[in-house]
């Protein structure tokens, strides 16, 4: 439906004889769906929002390219590599990227600096129809805010020559969501080809208009660049043969930028809600990587991959009570329009002298998805909700080469996705909910990959769970069980340094997840997952029930932030200390092998004087020697060494302990 046909709804729209407006959060539709906010997002020490994710119950984030590029993430029995299984919408706007040259879904949230995330929602699975592209394992909502009236400004030094200035602005006497900042980022790395910097400014503001409307616009500009160590033998860092924190190829790294602006309009009348947002985005990427040496091209294997996009897109929804079985019955339908336009290329260039030695990829796509979702909160008794809906997903994709064989050449496909969503919630005691859940899904393919007139491949995902939810005022807890089916997997390939279509897969797990807050001196969250993925079909590479290399089987994570007051001539002296613990183990690798385990352990105190504060974190704090990405592949390092198939471990190296002192001017 055009814009403008909402814009005059809007206008026409008539109150509803209700008298109640409902503020409050929508109602979880999963037992193991999760919600932290910024004191448990602020417990531990963060660099950028990404970090963040750490705290999200079932996720681990690496960082194996380097600071700047997309994190790799782990999210409850997926390798998404850089998103490709996961939707994330930061601030209203998504962050997937459609048909991105490294990686489909591609997700650097390096642009949003960790302060101004607000809240962090996450729904595993595939349960809600507001999700829609990449949500196979689940969804990522940040939402962006900045409490601390006036004027904040940050200093901070570190270990490797690491600097960062942070300069905010919050209107005092306005909502959180109101607020300016800008950041700066540099650091020389922890070793050889690991230097980063980057510098981003990001404003929002939000007006209440009469007759309950609401107006936010978010302005926000991103630029980096960073360098990448790639990967080791990890037979040459046990040897010594090289320093742990070496690099075979130090030309490796890239850069990125992203500017976007979003405009949304709401309205909030008794017994109704609707929105309307508009949003445009342009994104760009620069990378140049190489995994294999000299094992495919005595000139060297590394490849530079260049995207570069514009999105344009809308949302639109209207939430209206209805009294079929209950007067809080509720039904939701909304709308869903995004545009992209792409160019990318990917070309092969010697590792002696820079030079382009092959020319891979040269296209330019246009993507358009168009979705509608109708959804539905019923309640045939006091204790009982049903809850669910429907998604359409309508998508179509143009794609023309412009590479010199194949130059001129167009070719267009385009289909249909539909998933039903559905929930029952039932409340077992007071505060207490059993919620079993059902969902399906999809991941759109990339546009280069399909054929003139091919109905559009959809990856498909079906997820269920069952699982216990408790709350109170000493905080939340869930317990679940979940199966998630996949109708095709992707799996990152090292000679084409993309993520290649492997068989039909499935996750069996458990996931648990704490919340205690005691007084105002304690807050604590914990959470626990197990997952088991295997292959439900074979191929000519993996056999059924094989396990999914590189996802982990167990991710945990503790955060505990300890708070207290002391009265100092008449004013409060605030001390905060806060440590986050992670553990990912049982990281199963191809050929049968397995990866080390990760346990990592980063604190933060800080202290706090009237308008002065100061604090000091530390990442790693016990030292411990890691691998953030291990692989199994052949390659050949040394450009006229004997040539071998045979594959080898390989590892990127996960930083030391490091150290960054801050202080603080609150004006």
């Amino acid at each position: 439906m055009p814009l403008f046909i909402w814009v005059l709804f809007f206008a026409q729209s008539t109150p509803s004889p209700y008298d109640v407006t409902v503020v409050a959060p929508a109602p979880p539709r999963s037992a193991s769906q999760s919600v932290r906010d910024r004191e448990a997002l602020r417990t531990a020490p963060h660099k950028t929002a990404d970090d963040l994710l750490m705290v999200v119950p079932g996720m681990f984030v690496t960082h194996h390219g380097g600071e700047g590029k997309a994190s790799q993430m782990f999210f409850r029995g997926f390798d998404a590599i850089h998103g490709q299984d996961i939707e994330v919408v930061a601030g209203g706007i998504p962050v997937n990227d459609v048909s991105n040259i490294h990686g489909q879904g591609y997700a650097d949230l390096n642009f949003i600096p960790a302060e101004v995330v607000q809240q962090v929602r996450a729904q595993a699975g595939a349960y809600d129809p507001r999700q829609g592209d990449f949500a196979v394992a689940g969804s990522l909502h940040l939402r962006l805010g900045y409490a601390e009236p006036g004027v904040t400004a940050k200093a901070a030094l570190g270990s490797f020559g690491t600097q960062r200035q942070f300069i905010a602005y919050h209107p005092p006497d306005t909502q959180d969501e109101t607020f300016a900042a800008f950041e700066h980022y540099h650091t020389d790395g922890f070793g050889p080809a690991r230097a980063a910097e980057r510098a981003s400014a990001l404003s929002q503001a939000v007006w209440a208009l009469p007759d309950g409307l609401k107006l936010r616009v978010l302005i926000s500009s991103y630029a980096a660049r960073f360098s990448s160590a790639g990967v080791l033998a990890l037979s040459d860092v046990r040897s010594g043969a090289v320093d742990r924190f070496a690099t075979y190829d130090p030309s490796q790294g890239g850069a990125s930028s992203r500017s976007q602006a979003l405009v949304e309009l709401g309205e909030d009348r008794p017994g109704q809600r609707s929105g309307l947002s508009a949003y445009v985005v342009t994104h760009g990427m620069r990378l140049r990587q190489n995994f294999t040496g000299f094992l495919t091209d005595p000139n060297g294997d590394a490849q530079q991959q260049i995207n570069d996009a514009v999105t344009a897109g809308s949302h639109a929804y209207f939430r209206k009570r209805v009294h079929l079985l209950a007067p809080q019955d509720t039904i939701e339908l909304g709308l869903v329009a995004r545009s992209d336009w792409i160019t990318q290329s990917q070309k092969r260039l010697s590792s002696i002298d820079g030079r382009v030695t092959g020319d891979d990829v040269q296209a330019v796509v246009r993507a358009n998805t168009l979705a509608a979702y109708l959804d539905a909160a019923l309640h045939p008794s006091p204790r009982l909700t049903l809850r669910g809906g429907v998604r359409l997903n309508a998508l179509g994709f143009t794609a023309t080469d412009r590479g010199a064989r194949a130059a001129g050449q167009s070719r267009s496909a385009q289909g249909l996705s539909a998933g039903p969503k559905a929930t029952i919630d039932f409340r077992a005691w007071t505060d207490g909910h059993i919620l079993l859940s059902y969902g399906e899904g999809f991941r759109s393919p990339q546009a280069r990959s399909l054929a003139d007139g091919e109905a559009t491949p959809f990856a498909r995902v079906r997820s269920g769970e069952l699982g216990v939810r408790a709350n109170g005022a000493w905080g939340n807890a869930s317990v679940a069980g979940f199966v998630t089916r996949l109708s095709e997997d992707l799996v990152f390939d090292p000679r084409t340094t993309r993520n290649e279509t492997v068989p039909a897969s499935q996750r069996q797990g458990m996931a648990l997840d704490l919340t205690w807050q005691h007084l105002d001196w304690l807050l604590a969250t914990a959470s626990g997952t197990f997952t088991r993925a295997s292959f439900t079909r074979s191929d000519a590479q993996f056999s059924k029930g094989d396990l999914l290399p590189y996802v982990p089987q167990w991710v945990a994570r503790a955060d505990v932030l300890f708070r207290r007051d002391i009265t100092v001539r008449a004013h409060a002296l605030r001390a905060e200390f806060g440590t986050g613990l992670s553990l990912l183990m049982g990281r199963p690798l191809p050929y049968r092998e397995w990866g080390h385990s990760i346990f990592l352990v980063d604190s933060a105190l800080r202290v706090r004087y009237r308008a002065i504060g100061a604090g000091m974190s530390v990442w790693n704090v016990l030292n411990r020697d890691w691998y953030d990405g291990e692989f199994a592949f052949a390659a050949r390092w040394q450009q006229n060494g004997a040539a071998s198939v045979v594959p080898e471990r390989f590892v990127t190296v996960g930083n030391p302990r490091a150290m960054l002192f801050e202080v603080s001017l609150f004006l």
